[in-house]
């Protein structure tokens, strides 16, 4: 489906960021234009959002951001509230309490000029000199794998435990409250310690306690993730093999590098919309106001940190040449994943839930009035599953139906026509109705001439499309069934790429499922069921958020990845052709009705572009005059070495 109507207004999105040595959540609610439809287009997506440091000296503005200026003296500044200088970034206590926030160093800084490498310095290089010792221990294979999974724990369930104690009940504030009470007997130790981490500007005493709190979760988080990185480092080289070169090895390691620096420009140029303050969850702590323009990598992919940026993961998979890498790097990308949403989502969702726009209350009244609303917990595929409405219960024996035919001796050219006839139905015969009633409204003029109401033929049209959308998929996975092949030693004596293509496989419905799960989130009932075909009462606008803020038409691009998986998983070519015909047919259908009509409907509010193919086109034209003088460069410096080597002879003889 592209660019339907949003149920909702856009929704604030927080792209929680991660990185090797820090996680940034970026405390941030998503506004995009009503102008524009779900995700950012060609215009920069100004956010409101935090960093630390401060942007005084002649510092230039993020693009979209307001120059400070100096505050006016007012009533209550009279009364006694601080008072700050202009450039200085303010931050504010969830109790209320507002403070100039100093500058913090860059995790990704070596060394910074003026400052001198201190206790704090050694304690963050001890991970890396610790594990380069266990490098060359002799320790058993085994080891290495535990080693990394006790950090990625200590990081994914450890600091997410924290995080979320943090965010329920404040509980590291309070508990750094405690330890940092001036009788307390760490409080000179600790207060030396966050002093050392930080730059002249910064007075232990001056700043709240939640400040305090967030730059020894700072040392904390560099700890805990610096181990959590090296230890996977060194187990990767642990299970590196020199192997025996061939095309193939050389393909392997040139695309091997090619993700780990992709996932390092990532993280960085993330660091670069969101500084410090996202990096180290600093909204569990506080809260800031700056404007960020989340652009590149943030139009790229939702959650970057924790999607592409993860990519160093199969980028040494493919150099270490060995499954066991990729299989470990899978399973600690999932605690990944798994982190962000049980973590990050629900604490951002919380904070920024003031910043989300309510519903148009005659939209709301339009689609779910109790007596002539169109949506009454309607099924979506399997979901509202209702034993008492008959409609329910007809896909289900449909769907048993189907199921029934795989115990039966049947040729296997039956599920495959069975397959395309439902594709046909689903994508041609459902194109032609929805065609028609974008046309001459077909479908509710046929079901007025016969008495009925538009409620009625609008129920109608969803429970056949969820039947139709429904089958297709059972009926291609009856059909992959049919052409699996198990192994021929079972499940336990399969090759080594019959399980590379099973994780492949799933790894592609995963991608499915949350695109389509993605979808309908932005989407909702109205748009799932193209309501903008027949609900022409409905008041609404084009929202470009959620997936669509990276792709145009997510269902195009990321709705057939399941069928796609299957065919891997099944290693048929004849699997792999349906998928490629599924494929096609759906992009007929938009193409030839769907598009046409939400043109006609919404003319110029529709985006020519994606935000995906926008940021890349972005990143493409920052990059040409970079490489344009590459040569010239090259030429200049070979030219200055050549000289200075001769200089260095004739002075020499």
């Amino acid at each position: 489906m592209v660019d339907h109507i949003d149920e909702y207004p856009t929704v604030p999105s927080t792209d929680a960021l991660h990185d090797l040595g820090g996680s940034d959540d970026v405390s941030a609610s998503e506004t995009v234009s009503s102008s524009t439809a779900r995700a950012s287009g060609e215009a920069s997506t100004t956010t409101t959002a935090t960093t630390t440091g401060k942007n005084d000296d002649g510092a230039t503005p993020l693009q979209g951001e307001k120059e400070d200026k100096p505050a006016e003296p007012s009533d209550a500044g009279k009364k006694g509230e601080k008072q700050f200088k202009p450039g200085d970034l303010v931050g504010m206590t969830y109790e209320g309490e507002k403070f100039a926030v100093p500058q913090t160093r860059s995790p990704f800084a070596f060394h910074q000029k003026g400052h001198k490498f201190n206790l704090i310095d050694c304690v963050k290089w001890s991970p890396l000199v610790m594990h380069l010792i266990l490098m060359f221990a002799p320790l058993p294979y085994w080891y290495y794998v535990v080693n990394f999974f006790f950090w990625r724990l200590a990081y994914d369930v450890g600091l997410g435990y924290l995080l979320d104690r943090q965010s329920k009940a404040g509980v590291i504030t309070k508990y750094f409250a405690a330890l940092t009470h001036p009788e307390a007997t760490f409080y000179g130790v600790i207060k030396k310690l966050l002093s050392l981490s930080m730059g002249p500007d910064y007075v232990f005493k001056d700043q709240p306690t939640a400040f305090n709190a967030w730059l020894g979760w700072r040392l904390l988080v560099d700890w805990v993730l610096e181990m959590d990185f090296f230890s996977y480092l060194i187990f990767a080289l642990k299970f590196w093999e020199q192997p025996e070169l061939s095309v193939v090895v050389v393909l392997c390691y040139m695309l091997g590098i090619i993700l780990c620096a992709f996932a390092l420009w990532a993280k960085l140029d993330a660091y670069r919309v969101v500084e410090d303050y996202a990096w180290y969850w600093g909204d569990f702590f506080f809260m800031l106001d700056r404007n960020l323009t989340f652009d590149r990598v943030f139009s790229i992919s939702p959650h970057p940190m924790y999607t592409i940026g993860y990519a160093f993961y199969y980028g040494a998979s493919l150099i270490s040449q060995s499954y066991t890498v990729l299989y470990v790097s899978l399973a600690a990308h999932v605690c990944q994943l798994v982190f962000l949403n049980v973590v990050e989502e629900p604490h951002m969702k919380k904070i920024y839930a003031d910043m989300v726009a309510d519903p148009d209350p005659k939209r709301q009244t339009i689609l779910y009035d109790k007596s002539t609303g169109y949506f009454r917990k309607d099924l979506i595929v399997f979901y509202n599953f209702n034993i008492m409405r008959s409609a329910d219960m007809f896909m289900l024996v449909i769907i048993i139906y189907c199921v029934i035919t795989l115990f039966v001796d049947l040729s296997p050219v039956f599920y495959i026509i069975q397959m395309l006839a439902w594709r046909c139905i689903h994508s041609f015969g459902l194109g032609y109705i929805l065609y028609s009633q974008s046309e001459d409204n077909g479908w509710m003029r046929s079901y007025f001439n016969k008495g009925f109401t538009k409620q009625e033929a609008f129920e109608n049209w969803k429970r056949l499309y969820n039947l139709s959308l429904t089958m297709t998929w059972v009926t291609f996975i009856c059909c992959a069934l049919k052409f699996y092949d198990m192994p021929t030693g079972g499940f336990w004596g399969a090759s080594s790429s019959y399980w590379l293509a099973q994780t492949f496989g799933l790894v592609l419905l995963s991608i499915n499922v949350w695109s389509s799960v993605s979808t309908f989130e932005v989407l909702g009932e109205f748009g799932w069921f193209y309501g903008d075909f027949f609900l022409d009462e409905v008041p609404g606008k084009l929202y470009y958020s959620g997936i669509y803020r990276f792709l145009n038409n997510p269902e195009v691009v990321t709705g057939f990845a399941g069928f796609y998986g299957i065919a891997v998983m099944t290693g048929s070519v004849v699997i792999f052709a349906l998928a490629l015909i599924s494929h096609a047919c759906n992009w007929v259908f938009i193409s030839k009705v769907e598009r046409p009509h939400m043109e006609a409907l919404y003319g110029n509010e529709l985006r020519a572009r994606s935000g995906l193919s926008c940021a890349v086109g972005e990143i493409v034209d920052e990059a040409k005059p970079k490489f344009k003088e590459f040569p010239r460069k090259v030429e200049k410096q070979t030219k200055i070495f050549l000289e200075s080597t001769f200089k260095r002879k004739r002075t020499a003889s």
